[in-house]
């Protein structure tokens, strides 16, 4: 025996309205874009050295991240193999249309120290509490002790 199909009424909500589905009226099946990128995975050693980024770089003029204009925030997450502590600097600068710096130099926006045990995880939260935006951030690290420490890093920016 068959039996006919009776359509059903579905919806969805769209703010705090229910939509209706009909052939004219499809369901949204666009993802939402996500408001978070990832703008880097590293691994690199932490030594003494007080110019050394989360890239290995040493240049002092070298940003760790560009075109970062857009994030209100950066989430650091850190993954600590060594026992030592690890000294960290974050300092940011705007640039210009041409990508050359405004101003000679950087602004430090945060410093600390990242301890604990080997094999930890550590999260920062980096934040311009002027809510000002940067288009260029360099993230220093240095070994807070005599042995290197290796560290692996991701950052995500976060839009508003």
């Amino acid at each position: 025996m068959l039996r006919k199909l009776v359509p059903t009424v579905i919806g969805y909500l769209l703010g705090n309205e229910l939509q209706p589905v009909s052939p004219q009226n499809r369901l949204p099946t666009e993802p939402k874009p996500a408001n978070a990128d990832r703008l880097l995975a590293s691994d690199t050693p932490v030594d003494n050295n007080a110019n050394r980024d989360i890239l290995g770089n040493t240049a002092a003029d070298q940003p760790t991240l560009s075109d970062c204009l857009q994030y209100h925030t950066l989430l650091w997450t850190l993954f600590k193999i060594g026992a030592d502590s690890i000294n960290y600097e974050i300092l940011a600068r705007a640039v210009d249309f041409s990508g050359a710096p405004l101003d000679a130099g950087w602004r430090q926006i945060a410093t600390g120290t990242i301890t604990g045990a080997a094999n930890t995880w550590h999260r920062i939260v980096i934040t311009e509490t002027n809510e000002l935006y940067y288009d260029q951030y360099r993230i220093r690290v240095q070994s807070g002790g005599t042995a290197d420490v290796s560290q692996r890093s991701v950052i995500v920016g976060v839009r508003r």
